[in-house]
């Protein structure tokens, strides 16, 4: 139908660097139009085939001590993996943000791989998203409330979870900075309703400022201005470090963050924080990647926090 060998249509599946674009987009177009499998797949999923999953992963452009967040969560899911015999294939998104949105579905195809367990997606990713779309394959999506036919869903209520840890140090009346994360994201919408919540319940006057998880970004804006509130919450653990640092230690501004990260314990131990337990999130994740392998029906998942303070004696024993 594409008008080229079978050997051309599997170099374009395999993205070998050899092929023209224009041949690369004829191909694409009749899978899509076809919805293609090549047999070579198909006589796959036997053995290791049958029992693999890809684990698809956002890793920040520059390390920050948040990526503890990264490694707890596939820690967790290699740990169920070897209980139920899984193979699991880690994919980085800018390892494959190259490909077409239509070359996505070849990319984890040419791989055998039907269930996609995605950790940060975020609103921006539109190659993801189309992907999402295509009910050849399933989905456990982490931390966006995306639940359907061919996707589960899984997360903690961070909504309820950042109006509970605001609420430990937020009282009537106060002036309070809400550093929020980036504007692309689903947790960072959550979040911010469940601040603004709590703000209107007690006639705060609330002021946001994107502060991007950057431990960096926060400390610049409560350097400059963050003395004048009575409260400065923050929408992760990261920023409360910054926010705490630029602050230099004052105690009259009162701070919160989000994660439960164990840097916490080691520079602010006196920092309220709303505690995920990743590394659980990423064993549930497998599990729920499993159920869907064996055909079950898609779940929206819910998964406990704990309002808390990161202690030292805690992450070292």
């Amino acid at each position: 139908m594409a008008g080229v060998s079978e050997s051309t249509v599997s170099k374009v599946l395999k993205n070998y660097p050899n092929i023209s674009e224009k041949t690369r987009q004829k191909v694409m177009q009749v899978i899509k139009e076809t919805g293609y499998i090549p047999n070579a797949i198909a006589s796959n999923l036997s053995s290791k085939a049958k029992n693999r999953i890809a684990l698809y992963v956002y890793i920040n452009d520059k390390f920050q001590q948040i990526d503890e967040i990264d490694m707890l969560y596939l820690m967790g899911a290699f740990d169920v993996a070897r209980k139920l015999n899984l193979e699991l294939i880690t994919v980085f998104h800018d390892s494959i943000d190259h490909l077409s949105k239509e070359e996505y579905a070849a990319y984890f195809m040419s791989r055998s791989v039907d269930v996609i367990v995605i950790f940060g997606l975020n609103k921006e990713d539109e190659k993801m998203h189309y992907l999402l779309e295509n009910t050849n394959f399933k989905f456990v999506v982490i931390d966006a409330p995306i639940h359907k036919e061919n996707v589960s869903s899984l997360y903690v209520d961070h909504t309820k979870g950042q109006y509970e840890v605001a609420g430990e140090i937020v009282k009537k009346n106060d002036k309070v900075l809400y550093l929020a994360g980036k504007e692309n994201g689903y947790v960072t919408d959550m979040r911010m309703e469940g601040i603004k919540k709590l703000a209107e319940e007690r006639n705060c006057k609330l002021d946001i400022e994107f502060g991007d998880f950057s431990e960096q970004k926060a400390y610049d804006i409560v350097k400059k201005k963050g003395k004048k509130y009575d409260d400065i919450v923050c929408a992760s653990d990261l920023m409360a470090i910054g926010a705490r640092k630029a602050l230099d230690n004052d105690s009259e501004v009162r701070v919160s963050g989000f994660d439960g990260i164990r840097l916490m314990g080691y520079v602010c131990e006196d920092v309220i924080t709303c505690r995920q337990d990743f590394y659980q999130i990423g064993r549930h994740a497998v599990y729920e990647a499993d159920n869907l392998k064996q055909g079950k029906e898609t779940n929206e998942i819910i998964v406990p926090y704990k309002i808390t303070k990161i202690k030292y004696k805690d992450i070292i024993s």
